[in-house]
């Protein structure tokens, strides 16, 4: 049996996500006071309804108490959105999910009892702040305040050890959730080379790191950090290791040829 939703708000945000649920299979609702931006969604979801939400008889004419989720993505009216609220905990809605504009209407849902908000533009900006402050980061999802997933180019001195040898929640309290895998390959007859990308599972113990993998790792956002910072560190040190071999040769060569030209 398909899950049902209702998504009330059909902006940028709400019509996207009313489209991508009914993609994967689900019966969508779609609610919004506005005709066009219903006539938009009319052929992508299972039904459309024009309706004021914070009209407390219509919005319990759509037995939105049988849905498995309905989610408030109403991001142009605070007032709007909070009454609209306020009524579907009313109807006796299993699942309320909302979209906060600001982190005042973050806090105020969380005053009323709303536990899952999204706030679109804060999430976008800590995702970016993780993928600018961690070098080689390609993109991140915090799971909570103190843990996060991150996918990150290997670092170097992980490439052609296992997993078992790298040891990696024992030794950086982090773990490897899967991998993807980049490879070039040619066609016949042709010079140039297509980049693949594959997914392995789950990783097993004797997994190999190739150089251009991409590892989607979890932990906390620290040990991460610290892991991508030794990455950085070891780089460092075995470029001052070559400076240093190439500064002992050049004094030995200097000192050899100071005493055959002074013999």
């Amino acid at each position: 049996m398909a899950k049902k939703f209702a998504v009330i708000g059909l902006g940028i945000f709400g019509s996207h996500l009313a489209e991508q649920l009914a993609e994967k299979g689900a019966e969508v609702l779609a609610i919004d006071n506005d005709l066009e931006k219903l006539e938009d969604v009319k052929d992508k979801v299972t039904i459309t309804v024009k309706l004021d939400s914070t009209d407390e008889t219509a919005l319990k004419n759509q037995g939105l108490d049988e849905f498995d989720a309905v989610i408030v993505c109403m991001g142009d009216s605070f007032e709007a959105s909070i009454l609209t609220v306020a009524l579907l905990q009313q109807i006796g809605v299993k699942r309320i999910i909302v979209r906060a504009t600001t982190s005042i209407h973050k806090k105020i849902l969380n005053h009323l009892g709303i536990e899952e908000i999204i706030l679109p533009s804060e999430e976008a900006a800590e995702r970016l702040a993780s993928s600018l402050y961690m070098e080689k980061v390609i993109d991140s999802f915090a799971i909570s305040s103190e843990y996060t997933i991150v996918e990150a180019e290997t670092p170097k001195y992980f490439i052609g050890k296992s997993l078992q040898f790298l040891d990696l929640p024992n030794q950086k309290g982090i773990s490897i959730i899967t991998i993807k895998r980049r490879e070039s390959k040619g066609k016949f007859f042709s010079f140039r080379k297509k980049e693949y990308e594959t997914i392995i599972g789950i990783p097993k113990p004797d997994t190999i790191i190739q150089e251009n993998d991409i590892l989607v790792i979890f932990g906390r956002l620290k040990d991460i950090e610290n892991m991508l910072k030794e990455k950085e560190e070891w780089r460092k040190k075995l470029v001052s290791g070559f400076i240093m071999i190439f500064y002992l040769l050049i004094t030995d060569i200097n000192e050899e040829a100071y005493i055959y030209w002074h013999l």
